[in-house]
């Protein structure tokens, strides 16, 4: 795949985040769709990014794609990796056979943004519904946290049987 052709792929997927970007002030926001995969020797999923995606000191948003870069997600969940200054200390390096050094970052770091189930609800309710359950009630945050990594798991599972 060229370039451009990827470049056209990743404004196609982005497109079906654009209201979320424009709604919650992030017009600009750093979108980089990834592959979810288990490296060798790891029990989890995750996905890496370049030196040069980590360095612009910004949250990057991404969803899963396949190395086509079509979605692997029919619900198109939208996830977040928070800017970490400390990425380079923190994500293990790992050398592709063809020389490139990327960093991998667990998929049990990325916050669950949204998916098309819940892009109807405004952004504002959502945001309040989730500081009342870190703010005041911690053990709903417990189950809530209970709750996406439910939600992770059978999103692999989903995805390794559509394959």
């Amino acid at each position: 795949m060229t370039p451009q052709e990827r470049k056209a792929k990743v404004l196609e997927l982005r497109k079906e985040h654009e209201d979320y970007f424009q709604t919650s002030s992030n017009i600009n926001a750093l979108y980089i769709p990834k592959m979810a995969y288990r490296p060798s020797g790891k029990d989890d999923l995750h996905i890496s990014f370049f030196p040069s995606e980590l360095q612009k000191g910004k949250d990057i948003f991404t969803e899963f794609v396949s190395i086509d870069y079509e979605t692997e997600d029919p619900k198109r969940t939208l996830y977040l990796l928070k800017y970490n200054a400390d990425w380079a200390k923190n994500y293990e390096i790992v050398t592709s056979n063809s020389g490139f050094e990327r960093h991998i970052v667990p998929v049990s770091e990325l916050l669950i943004i949204n998916d098309v189930t819940d892009r109807k609800f405004p952004i504002k309710e959502k945001a309040e519904l989730k500081d009342f359950i870190k703010v005041k009630d911690p053990e709903k945050r417990d189950i809530v946290d209970v709750l996406i990594g439910i939600e992770k798991a059978l999103l692999s599972i989903n995805q390794k049987l559509s394959k």
